[in-house]
């Protein structure tokens, strides 16, 4: 197995650093925001990334993202959090053609029996396009930052500790097919697992003597079925993004209009409680004609798609307490879908990654360790905010999702819905 150390010569080893080498694990929204909240206080980073995705690269889905497929709505507070990140974030979307979102009669949002007016305003306006030209442009963004590398085509084997077992001291890769070079260690002081729900933190952290978090799980059996279409020139209604949500518990259809970059709709059709909507030509349209209003089967039945149908049922809700260790591997963090996998419906996973970029830069500031590379307590730290900044967005999707009937609980939920 080759070594992968970090040459001191390679890092700038001064002062102005708490720690010399993250690892950050997963190139998403949320490893790329995670990463770069880490430059500031770190010397080098270091991205591992599965898929090969080089800087100039045009906007496609990537194959690890299989929800990229699906409509993605980012929250007024995660855009301003992502402003903050990246100055000028905002309008290099909104000239890549994003659509901006900032009068109250740009969302049209149907529940419970009734139109509500989505909570917009121009100044904290959300802008509106394809997951995969907003984790794009922050990815470009990225690859310009002088203290961040992506390493592309390995994938995580496992993590290890130190010499005193307590402190995690880095991660070994293994190349994907196509990548240059063998299996390696990379060195990290700090590594931040990113990796979404397929992540292997509970299994790594049982293979160093660790005890894995408690999960909890509610899975109210949504399903989605996503295709593009083209914006008709002549559509002319005040809305520019449609949103019919299922209303538990005897409403299990919905639906949404998502608008997207080069005048595209992201068009999803939603069912809960194990009431699927098809991906078949016909019956996609017969299911959007069955919502509870007509709003988005006339807008749709004769535009024009521009994207084959794409179905996605992995949308349960599902939360790893981390921060209810017993025993924490000091420099090992956990956030994103690696902890607190959401429901869809409720359109929180992106803010959600954001806020807990944000929470990250308030431990490392606060961190007593970040002047003499002490990574004592950060994990806990971290991992303890981020609960309490989840608990309410938990409570939201769950407490709702366990209105109809069909939903399924684990016995470790029951004490959270109690």
């Amino acid at each position: 197995m080759q070594t992968m150390l970090t040459q001191q010569s390679e890092i700038e080893n001064n002062n102005t650093f708490a720690f010399q080498q993250a690892v950050v694990i997963g190139s998403g929204i949320a490893g790329l925001t995670m990463a770069r909240v880490l430059a500031d206080y770190v010397a080098k980073v270091t991205i591992i990334e599965r898929d090969h995705r080089p800087a100039e690269e045009g906007i496609q889905d990537r194959t690890g993202v299989p929800q990229a497929h699906h409509p993605h709505n980012l929250q007024p507070q995660g855009q301003q959090i992502l402003e903050r990140l990246f100055p000028g974030m905002t309008e290099e979307l909104v000239a890549a053609r994003a659509v901006r979102l900032g009068e109250p009669d740009d969302v049209a949002f149907h529940f419970e029996g009734s139109w509500h007016t989505a909570p917009t305003n121009g100044r904290h306006a959300a802008v509106s396009c394809s997951r995969s030209l907003l984790e794009q442009t922050i990815y470009q963004r990225i690859c310009t930052h002088p203290r961040i590398e992506i390493l592309h085509g390995y994938e995580v084997a496992g993590l290890y500790a130190q010499k005193d077992g307590h402190r995690v001291g880095g991660v070994s890769l293994r190349p994907r097919t196509g990548a240059a070079g063998g299996q390696m260690m990379l060195d990290g002081d700090l590594v931040v697992d990113a990796s979404g729900r397929r992540s292997r933190a509970p299994q790594w952290l049982t293979e160093l003597g660790f005890q894995p978090p408690e999960e909890w799980h509610i899975d109210a059996l949504v399903g989605y079925a996503s295709r593009l279409y083209k914006r008709p020139d002549n559509f002319d209604q005040d809305w520019q993004m449609l949103y019919i949500r299922p209303t538990p518990p005897d409403g299990t259809r919905g639906g949404i209009i998502v608008p997207m970059e080069d005048n595209q709709w992201h068009v999803a059709l939603i069912g809960v409680a194990g009431d699927y909507p098809p991906t078949n030509e016909a019956d996609f349209l017969t299911f959007a004609r069955s919502l509870p209003v007509p709003h988005l089967y006339e807008t749709i039945k004769n535009a024009e798609p521009l994207s084959r149908i794409h179905g996605f049922r992995r949308a349960d809700n599902r939360l790893r307490r981390y921060d209810r260790l017993p025993r924490t591997l000091e420099g090992f963090l956990v956030s994103g879908d690696a902890v607190y996998a959401l429901n869809p419906l409720y359109a929180q996973g992106m803010t959600l990654a954001l806020l807990a970029c944000q929470a990250l830069g308030n431990v490392l500031a606060k961190h007593p360790g970040r002047t003499n590379d002490d990574v004592a307590g950060l994990a806990q730290a971290f991992q303890k905010r981020l609960s309490k900044m989840t608990e309410s967005h938990w409570r939201l999707a769950t407490q709702t999702d366990w209105q109809w009937d069909a939903t399924s609980v684990d016995d470790n939920t029951e004490t959270l819905l109690a």
